[in-house]
């Protein structure tokens, strides 16, 4: 578990801040809104799909980077159309099936750039937890980067030439 952790140490920091944000606005439509349950469940279901893209974002950066330089940015754009995309069709289905407010979902998907914001803090929150931080990369020179660079695309290719 620990090692999923310290693998996706951002994704997790981002999660954490997502249900934050949730029940920061959840409190406000308890408090301020007449139909709870409708507005509730938009944003809920705005959360998730927050945090769904969240997953589809790391997957989509790991892609492009093991996609090189031609590829990345290809990689990259398509998984954005993805990801708007399936936004627009959440937005959708709530406005036209009336189920949940489609505002509400809006906002919780707008939690993801929120939680992008406060991930400073939850990162210090999780070091505080752990004790340390594990995850965090080791500071290396430029020229030892650019030797385990090499190393890796060395290995690269004789892996796809055997």
């Amino acid at each position: 578990m620990k090692e999923k952790w310290i693998a996706h140490s951002t994704l997790v920091e981002l999660w954490l801040g997502i249900p934050v944000w949730g029940l920061v606005f959840e409190l406000l439509i308890l408090i301020f809104l007449d139909r709870k349950g409708y507005y509730s469940l938009g944003l809920w279901l705005g959360l998730l799909g927050a945090g769904l893209v969240a997953v589809h974002m790391e997957h989509t950066i790991s892609r492009a980077l093991d996609a090189g330089e031609a590829g990345a940015n290809k990689v990259m754009v398509a998984g954005y159309l993805v990801r708007y995309f399936t936004m627009a069709v959440l937005l959708a289905v709530l406005a036209v099936s009336g189920i949940g407010d489609p505002i509400a979902a809006f906002i919780g998907l707008f939690t993801l750039k929120l939680s992008a914001y406060l991930q400073p803090l939850t990162h210090r929150i999780s070091v505080a937890v752990c004790g340390s931080a594990p995850f965090e990369r080791e500071m290396i020179s430029p020229e030892e980067q650019d030797r385990r660079e090499e190393e890796y695309k060395a290995a690269r290719k004789a892996a796809s030439e055997s």
